[in-house]
């Protein structure tokens, strides 16, 4: 084998054990990237279900087969695979100007990139090669709408050390955790796109610390919980020796496809612990002194950040700002997602399916809009005067688009300046250089938010010092630069000055020099002036270029002629033409390469410079900026929801802390529902949510999960500081929002349907306050109906005594009669017709509704006429039973049901015959018995369930009327086939 492979396979074999297994090693090969495989070398990259990688390494099946990363490049980007002349070595490759291009499909796919270059040495022999740059899926400074972030985790004991860090911006946040509260950092992690996640420890590697990992990070949606998912990893079998400190690298899919990069590190560097070492180290990195009181799991946890990101681009740990420190994963300001809740409630979308909540009321023109837009969604406030404030800015707007004087188009021209901004720092801090292209960028991004600023200025309250200082960098970068050359010739981005002038004359004079011998030449040859040309080269410099078929009669002329330089050096040939030159003329073009490199080197220098002192004197511009043009975009994308879709402002009651939470809304709607169901009309609903919670009954198909997601998400909206799909909306902020409407087991942790909806009532029993928002659809269905009717008949009574906001849909009728709580009863209405079937009306109506409509609903899915009687037959079998006489409530809270039309003293509580929820009021003695006038007297009333009232006109009941006994009067009722005396 050659030198070049060799050397490259022995890079390749360093960089799997510093950058893991998913490395693509790319080596330039002339103009082009090529990638190397040799297929007769054993792979040290192993893959494994989900399920054989939680099990003991000595009790594993085989491994999955790999295939090779070459493989599956070339099938990612579409290429062919060859092996060259009889070495058995695969290669693939693709000019190297595409690579920008081919970047962001290798980094999603979760791959480390790793690029040697050839380096320029200007001597003869073998080429030089180094590697130049590397790429991680969270190391990239790539344009792009959504930051990566890589996570890093320090266990230490029962306590968590967790930092996050983008590298596109160089922001950063850190915080603790205990073991026992690690499931409130899921809560977090959904506002950050994380890449790449890297693990420490202070543990021998074994399988105990290994499942430990594994279950933390699929608690996390970091690590797939399907047990068949697919996990390629390299490392695994080091676990099995016992004190020694191992890297250990997976690559996968997660539950929501999107592909990461694990890296764990078994062992951590003594001198992190190092007090002194600390501070030093941070304080260099973050160019103040290192003053934060952060306890030690967190200091490990960032300097393991600062570690695997410098391993990979020593540039962008350079000009960080200090991170974001927490002593708690959970803020007081915010409104509390529990259970999921932003799953629940489809905020996001869901890879494959149609689009969430967050895609409906996205209309930003900005990344850093979008970023925020997201970002607010799911950490919705509670603060009241940035609620309202957040409200009047979305008014501003709207009364603006409404006057049709104003639109996005300036918003439209912001490229992401968090983005380039954190590209402008690490070139002031480094000897890389800004494109000027991304400075093109920057400039038009200014001059854009200067006439956003300009024009709302008068309107909304803005930052007042962000303005003036924006208008004086515009003029310094206008001073300095040639901004509508910064996308040309790079010797043409600066203004004229005496020094540069002076290179550019001389240059031009031996440019003109050598175009005027070309012509002279041609002339007297060719009788022409374009025969001969001086053009420049990238290989041979500045040079001539002569048809090949006019190069014999040159030749012919300069050997008959006495000239002074009769010589004729060929260089080259480029298609039809060859490239000719002479001592005179190369003596020339050194001169001119000579002055060419003094004006590169006078251009970039100036550049740099002007660009450095730029930096750190408006650096303090930047995110103000970043945060004013984000808060306008997000804004203006709030009012042209509200408009486009008629949302409503919400008003927040009063600012009392404590006032409990509340909701009284008119005609609300739900915002997704309305917009991806258009066959039908989107049913709103009148909800008032104060002194008491609400029980829903309703058909199965008629809604109550649709109504509870309704309620959570324009709460969401509303504490947002957005406006509501609603015509009315009063509000007062609650700090928890507890969903159960989604149920299902949980494979991952072997728990069965029941078992779920015990571990999320937990938490609602835990979390249930004044403050506290329940939404729970069908809450202990999972179990057989008298523990089901006990424990919500409990987690009602609960809730009430906690003062607690709560909506929960049942189908548990019965639960009427066991409750002493004050709570309103509602269902949603259907309607059944013998021509039409079941009609889904959807109306929110007082009172539980009917009790029996199971078989009803499913006649008309199930079109088996047979099977629908046997059912029927089988209810009636199951009614026929007389449950027995449940004790009346002393302080039943009657208020909450519907009073009778015949009689208002009269309300329809529960059956008075079987203690389930009455439908309907019985007359004891029809009117050509009793008469008109004495007809609707309380003791010629009953309320009855439907079922009983049934029985009653079927003659399988009789009722004797009521009668006094010490205690209080009882109704007498018998069936006809007892007897009467018994």
């Amino acid at each position: 084998m050659s030198q070049v492979p060799i050397q490259y396979f022995n890079l390749m074999e360093e960089n799997y054990s510093k950058y893991g297994l998913s490395v693509i090693q790319l080596i330039q090969i002339g103009k082009f990237y090529e990638l190397w495989h040799e297929p007769d070398v054993p792979s040290i990259q192993q893959a494994y279900s989900q399920a054989e990688l939680l099990v003991e390494s000595s009790i594993r099946s085989r491994s999955l087969g790999v295939t090779p990363p070459i493989e599956q490049v070339a099938s990612l980007l579409d290429m062919r695979i060859i092996s060259p002349g009889k070495r058995s070595l695969l290669q693939m490759g693709f000019p190297i100007y595409s690579l920008t291009t081919y970047l962001s499909t290798l980094l999603d796919k979760g791959w480390t990139i790793i690029v040697i270059d050839e380096l320029a040495t200007g001597k003869s022999g073998p080429k030089q090669r180094a590697v130049s740059r590397i790429y991680s899926p969270s190391c990239n400074l790539e344009d792009c709408s959504e930051l990566s972030y890589v996570i890093s985790i320090y266990f230490k004991d029962d306590l968590l050390g967790i930092t996050l860090f983008s590298a596109m911006n160089g922001h950063s946040i850190m915080f603790p955790v205990y073991w026992v509260d690690r499931d409130k950092v899921a809560r977090l992690l959904i506002n950050y796109r994380i890449k790449e996640v890297v693990i420490r420890a202070d543990s021998e590697a074994n399988s105990g610390i290994l499942n430990k990992i594994y279950d933390l990070l699929i608690g996390w949606n970091l690590f797939p919980s399907e047990p068949n998912a697919r996990i390629e990893v390299m490392g695994e079998t080091l676990t099995s020796t016992p004190g020694l400190s191992c890297y250990l690298s997976y690559r996968y899919e997660n539950d929501n496809k999107e592909w990461l990069l694990l890296h764990i590190y078994l062992g951590v560097n003594e001198e992190w612990f190092n007090k002194n070492y600390q501070e030093y180290t941070l304080s260099k990195i973050f160019q103040s002194t290192w003053t934060e009181d952060v306890n030690q799991a967190n200091i490990i946890s960032l300097l393991g950040t600062l570690q695997f990101i410098k391993d990979r681009n020593p540039n962008l740990i350079k000009n960080l700002q200090l991170p974001e420190c927490y002593s708690s994963v959970v803020s007081p300001l915010n409104l509390i997602l529990c259970n999921r809740a932003e799953y629940q409630l489809d905020l996001l979308p869901k890879k494959g399916k149609l689009g969430g909540l967050l895609n409906l009321v996205d209309y930003c023109s900005t990344a850093m809009g979008k970023r925020l837009l997201k970002f607010s969604l799911l950490n919705p406030i509670t603060d009241y005067s940035e609620l309202n404030l957040r409200y009047e800015e979305i008014a501003t707007f709207k009364q603006l688009l409404d006057k049709q004087i104003f639109d996005n188009s300036e918003l439209k021209q912001i490229k992401d300046l968090s983005s380039l901004h954190r590209q402008w720092a690490i070139c002031a801090s480094s000897d890389t250089t800004l494109p000027p292209k991304k400075l093109s960028q920057i400039y038009h991004s200014y001059l854009s938010a200067n006439k956003l600023i300009g024009s709302l200025l008068p309107l909304l309250r803005l930052t007042p010092s962000v303005g003036p200082q924006l208008e004086s960098l515009i003029g310094e970068i206008d001073r300095f630069f040639q901004v509508d050359n910064l996308s040309g010739d790079f010797k043409d981005i600066l203004q004229p000055t005496d020094n540069l002038t002076n290179l550019l004359v001389q240059r031009q004079t031996l440019k003109a020099q050598l175009t005027e011998w070309a012509e002279q030449t041609s002339n007297i040859v060719f009788q022409d002036t374009i025969s001969i040309k001086a053009e420049y080269f990238s290989k041979e410099g500045y040079a001539f270029s002569i048809l090949s078929k006019k190069l014999a009669k040159l030749e012919r002329y300069l050997a008959n002629t006495p000239v002074t330089d009769p010589l004729i050096i060929i260089l080259g040939k480029r298609g039809s033409h060859h490239i000719i030159t002479s001592p005179a003329i190369l003596k020339v073009s050194i001169e001119f390469n000579l002055l060419e490199e003094q004006v590169n080197i006078y251009v970039k220098q100036t550049y740099n410079g002007e660009l450095k002192r730029l930096y750190f004197s408006y650096s303090e511009l930047f995110l103000p900026l970043e945060n004013m043009i984000s808060r306008l975009d997000v804004a203006l994308s709030g009012a042209i929801v509200s408009t486009k879709f008629n949302y409503t402002r919400p008003c927040l009651l009063t600012t009392d802390p404590k006032a409990r939470g509340l909701i009284e809304t008119i005609n609300l709607r739900h915002p997704l529902i309305e917009q991806l169901n258009t066959q039908e009309e989107c049913v709103a609903h009148d909800i008032s949510l104060g002194d008491k919670g609400m029980l829903v009954f309703s058909v199965n198909g008629a809604g109550k999960s649709t109504l509870l997601r309704a309620i959570g998400v324009n709460v969401i909206l509303a504490q947002a500081g957005m406006y509501v799909a609603a015509d009315s909306f009063k509000l007062r902020p609650y700090h928890y929002l507890i969903t159960r409407i989604l149920g299902g087991d949980d494979l991952h942790k072997g728990q069965g349907t029941f078992e779920v909806e015990m571990r999320d009532l937990s938490t609602i029993l835990k979390l249930a306050n004044y403050n506290s928002l329940i939404l729970g659809d069908e809450i202990c269905h999972g179990t057989e109906v008298s523990s089901g009717l006990a424990i919500l008949a409990a987690t009602i009574e609960r809730l009430t005594a906690a003062r607690t906001s709560f909506v929960l849909s049942t189908h548990l009728h019965q639960v009427c009669s066991l409750i002493d709580s004050p709570v309103r009863y509602y269902h949603l209405s259907v309607i059944q017709r013998e021509d039409l079937g079941i009609i889904y009306e959807r109306k929110l109506k007082p009172g539980p509704g009917p009790s029996q409509y199971g078989i009803e609903v499913m006649g008309h899915i199930i079109n088996d006429r047979e099977f629908y009687t046997d059912a029927l037959k089988y209810r009636e079998l199951i009614n026929w039973k007389s449950p027995p006489l449940r004790p009346r409530s002393k302080s039943s809270s009657l208020t909450v049901f519907r009073p009778s039309k015949y009689n208002s003293k009269v309300f329809i509580d529960s059956c008075e015959i079987c203690g389930a929820p009455a439908e309907a009021i019985h007359h004891i003695k029809p009117k050509r018995l009793y008469g008109a006038f004495n007809l609707s007297r309380r003791s010629n009333l009953v309320p009855v369930c439907s079922s009983c009232h049934l029985d009653i006109h079927r003659n399988k009941i009789s009722i004797l009327g009521w009668k006094r006994t010490p205690a209080h009067k009882k109704l007498y009722w018998v069936y006809l086939n007892e007897s009467l005396d018994s």
